[in-house]
């Protein structure tokens, strides 16, 4: 082989163009996250709160709620049952209690657990946003940016933004339906 179809040939490797060659070698499998930090857990508690989060998935928050419970009774100290527990109680509009959830969710993580803590506060930021109680949306979201801007600046920028669109009730327009 030239040296010409040599470099061709690289060059098209590395451009995806080449034709695949059937390997003997299995693709890899997909492999966990590495940012996310093994917490207290119990088999059981790890099944409940992996079926609460499939049922929030399905858009069933009774059930994920249920779920959730069941999950921090079998182990308070799992803060999964509890970030599974906000995110069902915001589902279903319990505004307060899903704050509440989130924050207790976030006191479970270890300090070293950045992004355990960052999605239990994106959380808390979230359900206010919704809540349409921005000042609080404004300060959590800004407490995730500056958690995560380091490692994820474009999700930092991002919670940015949806700090400064949250509108609350009183900056909205009154419209009068005809």
């Amino acid at each position: 082989m030239t040296q010409r179809h040599l470099f061709i040939l690289l060059t098209l490797i590395g451009l995806g163009a080449a034709p695949r060659v059937a390997s003997a070698v299995p693709p890899t499998p997909p492999q966990a996250p590495t940012n996310v930090k093994d917490e207290p857990s119990t088999p059981q508690s790890a099944r409940l709160t992996s079926r609460a989060a499939s049922a929030e998935m399905a858009r069933d928050p009774q059930a994920a709620l249920k779920l959730a419970e069941r999950a921090i009774a079998a182990d308070p100290r799992d803060p999964w049952g509890y970030y599974d527990k906000g995110a069902a109680l915001s589902r279903i509009g319990k505004v307060d209690d899903a704050l509440l959830a989130f924050a207790n969710a976030e006191q479970r993580y270890s300090l070293s657990d950045q992004w355990g803590r960052s999605v239990a506060i994106y959380g808390r930021a979230h359900v206010l946003g919704e809540a349409r109680r921005c000042d609080e949306a404004k300060r959590e979201f800004t407490r995730y940016a500056s958690l995560i801007h380091e490692k994820d600046p474009k999700s930092a920028d991002l919670a940015l933004r949806y700090a400064r669109d949250c509108k609350s009730p009183v900056d909205v327009p009154f419209r009068a339906s005809n």
